[in-house]
């Protein structure tokens, strides 16, 4: 399993300030779009660190990280899909 490239996390932390300088203005579809990313990964971070010989705890720590962002992203998703746009609508 390879490392993930810092180049892929460092565009995951542009997209979330850009998103935090939006505000509600960025809507459901792009912030959806945004944890689906962050989801992924986090994920391969998780995998790398259970492949990679971390501390069991470590392990658990990136696992239910990635599982909450896959949660928020899948939620996300659902609000797009139904239409609404802001995530306060």
């Amino acid at each position: 399993m390879s490392a993930v490239p810092a180049a892929q996390v460092s565009a995951v932390l542009a997209w979330a300030a850009r998103l935090s300088a939006a505000g509600p203005a960025a809507g459901t579809i792009e912030t959806a779009a945004y944890l689906t990313a962050k989801a992924a990964v986090l994920e391969r971070i998780a995998a790398e660190r259970e492949h990679g010989g971390w501390t069991p705890e470590d392990v658990t720590a990136a696992a239910g990280a990635a599982a909450s962002a896959r949660q928020a992203a899948d939620a996300a998703a659902l609000l797009a899909a139904a239409g609404i746009t802001t995530m306060e609508d």
